[in-house]
């Protein structure tokens, strides 16, 4: 008797019981966004009601990405095969949600270690959050089909993408007039404690799920020997740098807009979610364009549209051009997150799965946390332009991103040999195409002869 199919987004799926498993692991990771979202949201600004430096604020972003790429690439060193996955997800989230409730309690310590002991308890939950990442995309590379996993990603995204909506923008309607610099500590112990909740909401879900075998025998992995091909290290060397490259000014766009710029919660929420629904509004459509002519493809375009987004923030300070910036922004981004995640899928079937996805963490995180320091250093040292001194660390970024995307991302090696490349389908998929079409051919239709 054959095994009995299911779908999910349209999507074919294996056995019943991995459809559940990615029903679970959809709701964990909607929890967990919303985790996300109020991190995001409050985070810097924390650390910015706690009078934190520019450079505090610099090892708080970067710090993070540094020891937890370092724990990514070592941890497989040491990783007991025979466990599972699932056993250092659970352990790394663990570590996560209470890490934050221990943010949540930093600012009411005594003066001169509240803004250290707050900074030390971020970077601890952002570290644990990020240590299993490898053991985690291995399980779900493992469940998702190959061919499928753009649109499936995609979609995911779209859940995902909602409830960051939802809880960055009523918690910045809820606090909509504070700023940082008359919020109490009462607020962000609040927001901390929810994000922390959440994902001990995202934990429970994540117990539930079904994790199959691992389709690769287990082979042992020591990282100082750890070879991988010419076009593994090259996509790795150059998506590193371009993250690298972004994350010089990227934590610092927060603070422009909060200290220079005198928003207020609210603005800032809808800032972050204009991200948000710029990356909604075109899921489908990079889902569609990374299945039908690769992830390849949709690296290098989208790779191309982020090169620019630093720059029209030299000229544009109102709000209203800020949210259409912070969409656009979003869009690339959504396109770029998606083809990098499914390029390393798709590069590492049949092979070390963790460890060569490890070693890729490993160099971004390394690249992020270095220029991402390197920023914090020179916030304060650059030059003014155009009106505030953060500006020059926007254009030095922007100017960075160019020169990297131009001389490392050539053509990329697209791994999956056989797809279908069916124009319509792609482009149909782009936010308005339909209604823009039926427009034109209502408007023209009238200057035919009939």
């Amino acid at each position: 008797m054959s095994e009995e199919k299911t779908t999910l987004a349209g999507v074919e799926l294996g056995s019943p019981i991995v459809r559940k498993a990615l029903v679970f692991s959809i709701w964990d990771g909607t929890l967990c966004n919303g985790m996300v979202a109020l991190n995001e949201t409050f985070g810097i600004a924390g650390a910015l009601s706690l009078r934190a430096t520019s450079m505090g604020i610099a090892v708080m972003t970067s710090l993070p990405m540094l020891l937890g790429s370092l724990a990514q690439f070592l941890i497989p060193a040491w990783a007991n095969p025979a466990h599972g996955r699932k056993r250092y997800v659970l352990a790394s989230v663990t570590g996560q949600w209470l890490c934050l409730l221990l943010a949540a309690c930093a600012g009411w310590l005594s003066e001169p270690w509240r803004a250290p002991g707050y900074i030390a308890m971020f970077i601890l939950a952002a570290v644990c959050g990020s240590i299993a990442g490898p053991f985690w995309l291995g399980w779900m590379g493992d469940l998702i089909p190959g061919e499928a996993r753009g649109r499936l990603f995609a979609w995911r995204s779209i859940f995902f993408s909602w409830m960051y909506l939802l809880c960055s923008l009523t918690a910045g309607s809820i606090v909509r007039s504070y700023d940082s610099a008359n919020a109490p500590w009462l607020l962000f112990a609040i927001v901390f404690a929810c994000a922390g909740l959440l994902r001990l909401g995202s934990w429970v879900l994540l117990r539930l799920q079904f994790e199959p075998p691992s389709v690769r025998a287990a082979q042992a992995f020591n990282p100082l020997r750890f070879r991988p091909g010419r076009d593994f290290a090259v996509y790795g060397l150059a998506t590193a740098s371009f993250q690298g490259a972004a994350s010089l000014s990227s934590s610092f766009f927060n603070v422009w807009f909060l200290r220079d710029l005198h928003f207020n919660y609210l603005q800032f929420s809808v800032t972050l979610c204009m991200m948000v629904v710029g990356s909604i509004a075109f899921a489908r459509f990079w889902g569609r364009l990374a299945d039908n002519f690769g992830t390849a493809r949709v690296l290098w375009v989208s790779g191309l549209l982020i090169t620019f987004i630093p720059f029209p923030y030299l000229w544009l300070h109102n709000h209203w051009a800020i949210w259409m910036l912070a969409f656009y922004s979003g869009a690339a981004w959504s396109g770029y997150n998606l083809a990098n995640f499914n390029q390393l899928l798709n590069a590492t079937e049949g092979r070390q799965r963790e460890h060569y996805i490890a070693l890729a963490f490993s160099l971004q995180g390394l690249m992020g946390a270095v220029l991402s320091l390197l920023g914090g250093f020179l916030a304060t040292r650059l030059p003014i332009i155009f009106g505030w001194q953060l500006q020059s660390l926007f254009l030095l970024s922007g100017v960075l991103r160019v020169l990297i995307f131009f001389g490392l991302f050539r053509k990329f090696k697209e791994y999956r040999e056989a797809l279908p490349r069916r124009h319509t389908d792609v482009y149909a998929e782009l936010p308005g195409y339909r209604i823009g079409i039926g427009l034109m051919r209502n408007v023209f239709g009238g200057f035919r002869d009939d």
